[in-house]
């Protein structure tokens, strides 16, 4: 694909003041301490190609822009002075120092170096929060990626804050709140945070116990009816799957969105449903090649911006730079790899985003009565829930237009990408108006023994009748 010409983009300037701190959200302390605990990156990020090479220099232009904003990346975490405390950001234009490659990689090169990349780990507090890493191409162009730890927010709204043009909030999906000078939060705003803790502690505890009675009393609400009805989750474990490894493997691949489109449109589904498929037959990849049961369902989780098609309002505690962004789970058959009619699998997604947009919780306070529990406990709790799915298929929403520009580089394609956290695997789709992208990480630890994340993507771009747009 030829870069298409446009002016630079106008970034908007910083949005607080120097040495600003603002209080991290609730859920901060565990995701911290989830990246500490064995092989768990609680990581996301972007890479972008450009068809030019691009310098060190202008790399390190970028980065200090980059930290330039803390509604971006210029934070980092100010370690508690009380036990049991919430944590604070504080304001820095200090950017890590940029890692470039020495010597120009062609396909399987890349495709090392991302796997290298993709296993550094991060840490805000003690460590670099984020990282910006790039290795030049043979054919004389720069791969650029941005690997950010998923404290500093949602992809959405970080990639906004950072190259967005200033129409939406910049905290939405990043601090969720505005940074004041510092000093606001001192020992004894630290004090006052553990106290209120307890407080909402015991009442989330309260309200879940009422809810649960009420819910189980209640009994489960009929859905509405869909032809085929939708398959049940699956019960149990797959004793298959082992305890997630230390290494990640990703791919991405770029495709003229025409292409994308026609493709998922020839079989009677949707972009968003074409990669639930595609990343369904992954996970079934890996089962055939551990051993595992085969013919056990497929269970998705599906976080997706459906934009102009979105169902509802913003809820209370919702999370993002746009009030769009719906998250689903959704059941496929397993058995082999399947590349066929997508038209049930259609009706299945938009039956569980409507499920999801039109119910409030049943049990509300279970998050605030996780505060009494202790984090390392917590943390095991939420990574158990998470292996009741398999994988995570995400689409974020466009991309800004400015994540394409580098002082005078124009680059070609870019991509969000998402780390597994206690998956097999994460795909993520970025659409701008001219090309759509498609990540996919792997846990190969997770997928099995010759797990080849790279190799079975290609297959699959094959068996769908898409171009081999591999990077």
């Amino acid at each position: 694909m030829s870069p298409t010409a446009a002016p630079p983009t106008v970034h908007p300037p910083p949005l607080a003041p120097s040495g600003g701190e603002a209080p991290l959200v609730d859920h901060a302390s565990l995701v911290l301490r989830a990246g500490r605990m064995g092989t768990v990156l609680p990581h996301m990020g972007w890479i972008v190609r450009f068809p030019t090479r691009i310098t060190r220099p202008e790399l390190t232009a970028e980065a200090r822009r980059l930290a330039s904003s803390p509604y971006a990346l210029g934070r980092r975490v100010a370690p508690r002075r009380v036990p049991g405390a919430r944590r604070r950001w504080v304001a820095t234009t200090d950017a890590p120092p940029v890692r470039l490659a020495a010597d120009p990689v062609d396909g399987p090169g890349l495709s090392a170096w991302l796997d290298e990349q993709l296993t550094i780990p991060l840490d805000p507090e003690h460590g670099h929060g984020w990282l910006l890493t790039a290795t030049p191409t043979a054919d004389g162009g720069t791969v650029l990626l941005v690997l950010v730890h998923h404290l500093f927010g949602t992809a959405p709204g970080v990639l906004h804050a950072a190259y967005g043009d200033g129409s939406l909030p910049a905290w939405h999906g990043t601090t969720e709140a505005t940074f004041t000078p510092g000093g606001r939060y001192g020992l004894r705003w630290e004090l006052d945070g553990v106290g209120e803790r307890l407080q909402l502690g015991l009442a989330g505890a309260a309200r879940a116990a009422v809810d649960g009675a009420r819910a189980a009393l209640r009994g489960s609400q009929p859905a509405a009816p869909v032809d085929p009805p939708p398959i049940r989750a699956p019960k149990g474990r797959d004793a298959t799957r082992r305890a997630p490894g230390p290494r990640r493997a990703g791919v991405v691949a770029s495709f003229d969105a025409a292409v994308w489109d026609a493709a998922a449109a020839a079989r009677g589904g949707t972009g968003n449903t074409l990669l639930a498929a595609i990343a369904a037959n992954l996970v079934r990849r890996g089962r055939a090649g551990r051993g595992g049961d085969t013919e056990r369902p497929v269970r998705l989780v599906l976080p997706i911006d459906l934009g102009d098609d979105a169902i509802g309002e913003r809820r209370d505690g919702s999370s993002g730079p746009r009030a769009t962004m719906v998250t689903a789970s959704l059941v496929l058959p397993g058995g082999p790899p399947e590349c066929g009619d997508l038209t049930v699998a259609r009706r299945w997604t938009k039956a569980a985003f409507v499920a999801d947009a039109a119910s409030a919780p049943p049990v509300r306070g279970v998050g605030d009565a996780t505060r009494l529990l202790p984090e390392a406990l917590t943390i095991r709790a939420a990574e158990r829930a998470a292996m009741g799915f398999d994988a995570c298929a995400s689409n974020p929403g466009a991309l800004p237009d400015g994540v394409r520009d580098l002082g005078p580089h124009r680059a070609t394609d870019a991509c969000v990408v998402g780390w597994p956290i206690g998956l097999d695997l994460l795909v993520a789709l970025s659409r701008t108006p001219e090309t759509v992208s498609v990540s996919a990480v792997g846990d190969p630890s997770r997928l099995g023994p010759g797990a080849d994340v790279r190799a079975w993507f290609g297959d699959e771009l094959h068996a769908w009748g898409l171009p081999d747009g591999r990077w």
